[in-house]
């Protein structure tokens, strides 16, 4: 049993719940009043499910706040008491983006807190032309040490918490149904790339309501062109506040799913 969690909570939870993520300089992103990127405090359930088996795991929230010249992003997610006494996360993303149309990024952390062993990684972003470089810093207490990164790619690099908002603001009426777009993020002390498939729309039935989404495929992978994860869906409501309504992918041992609960 603490299995599920180790893997589950510590790495594709983090990628179920921002797994909504998209760079694509060819597609039209909006204004700074762009749907999707306004104050907001989104509320999760994270759920696991083994067969006929469901069990609610862990919480999220998200939350947005707007600054005079910046957006401020906050996710953080723990487990359930029950799966505390399994393996105990607490996991918190910080993401502060230019307030501009392509949310560029200024500085990204990341701080876990998982069975015991604290984590801390930190991206400072800088521009140089048309390339972005990411000064990345990773605190490792329990092995007493702190480790250094320089990582310079063409384009904007995103981060798993900036690009999540990049998304939301898109024009998805102008996408082409099963059109795929492809960005890179910085992860750790790496970069990872991700295509995204545009599936179309769909009616979603969730919390005994009924909602128009569009719906997203995602796929992570490393410079090898090897899979870092299996692949995660999205839904995103179709109206100006496009809430990301659920995110799924699989697990070596069943599936998780994170569900909004605010309505």
């Amino acid at each position: 049993m603490r299995y599920l969690f180790h893997t589950p909570i510590a790495t594709t939870v983090r990628k179920i719940v921002l797994a909504l993520a998209l760079f694509a300089g060819s597609m039209p992103i909006g204004a700074q009043n762009t749907p999707g990127i306004q104050p907001e405090l989104l509320p999760y359930d994270v759920i696991y499910q083994l067969g006929f088996l469901w069990k609610r795991a862990a919480t999220a929230t998200l939350q947005l706040s707007v600054k005079n010249q910046s957006y401020n992003a906050i996710l953080k997610a723990k487990t359930l008491p029950f799966a505390d006494n399994i393996f105990k996360v607490r996991d918190t993303l910080v993401s502060t983006m230019q307030r501009n149309s392509q949310l560029i990024p200024i500085y990204y952390a990341k701080l876990s807190d998982e069975d015991g062993t604290y984590r801390k990684d930190e991206v400072n972003y800088t521009y140089n032309g048309s390339a972005t470089t990411g000064k990345i810093r990773l605190y490792r207490p329990k092995r007493n040490v702190i480790e250094d990164y320089v990582l310079t790619e063409p384009g904007i690099v995103y981060d798993m918490l900036s690009i999540f908002y990049v998304i939301r603001s898109f024009d998805f009426q102008s996408m082409g149904k099963n059109q795929v777009y492809k960005t890179k993020i910085f992860s750790g002390k790496n970069l990872e790339y991700l295509n995204i498939e545009y599936v179309g729309e769909e009616i979603l039935k969730q919390n005994k309501k009924e909602y128009n989404t569009f719906k997203m495929r995602f796929r992570f992978y490393d410079s090898t062109g090897k899979k870092t994860s299996d692949n995660i869906s999205a839904w995103i409501s179709t109206d100006n506040h496009r809430i990301p309504l659920k995110v799924e992918g699989k697990l070596p041992l069943g599936s998780m799913k994170a569900v909004y609960t605010g309505d």
